[in-house]
């Protein structure tokens, strides 16, 4: 990636989990995050990571460090979770971009009715249906419960490649 001579409207990161015992955790890191918004993103152009387990049980503060982390390289950064079937539970992502006029402040900024409007658009042209996603789910996915907040608000830990954040498994925290 530090080679890549190309640049990219969306990039969509679906990888490994940041364990210590794994080379993953590298790409969720201040300095791999500026290298993506600084040269790997178009302007415009828009960042969406899987930031782990996101529940009463796990992951709270790896998702808080990701976010924190992706703050540090973007500006506009939106936490969002949705229940993963096969992870059996709420997986946390984190959605980011730099300001752009094409870009709106929020994603919640744009009208339920008008995310179902381009949806069905896009069905017109052959598209396939969607089973979860909808105007609705959009914005109701941005609205996390209040102990993720909580947590989230109280974390300020970033990433970075000398002080980097594992993700925890099974640690309760209240």
């Amino acid at each position: 990636l530090y080679e890549c001579k190309e640049k990219f409207d969306v990039v969509i990161m679906d990888i490994a989990d940041p364990v210590e015992a794994g080379p993953g955790y590298k790409l969720y890191t201040k300095e791999f995050y500026c290298q993506v918004a600084d040269n790997i993103l178009n302007e415009g152009g828009v960042l969406v990571t899987q930031s782990t387990a996101c529940d009463v049980l796990n992951g709270n503060k790896s998702f808080a460090t990701i976010h924190n982390t992706l703050k540090s390289a973007f500006d506009n950064v939106f936490p969002y979770r949705a229940f993963i079937v096969s992870f059996g539970g709420p997986w946390g992502f984190n959605l980011a971009w730099r300001s752009h006029k094409s870009l709106p402040d929020k994603p919640t900024d744009i009208a339920m009715d008008e995310i179902d409007k381009r949806i069905s658009e896009r069905h017109e042209k052959k598209a396939k249906d969607t089973k979860f996603y909808d105007g609705e789910t959009h914005h109701g996915i941005f609205n996390l419960p209040k102990h993720i907040r909580k947590f989230m608000k109280d974390c300020s830990q970033v990433s970075t490649i000398e002080n980097p954040c594992y993700m925890e498994y099974g640690a309760l925290e209240t």
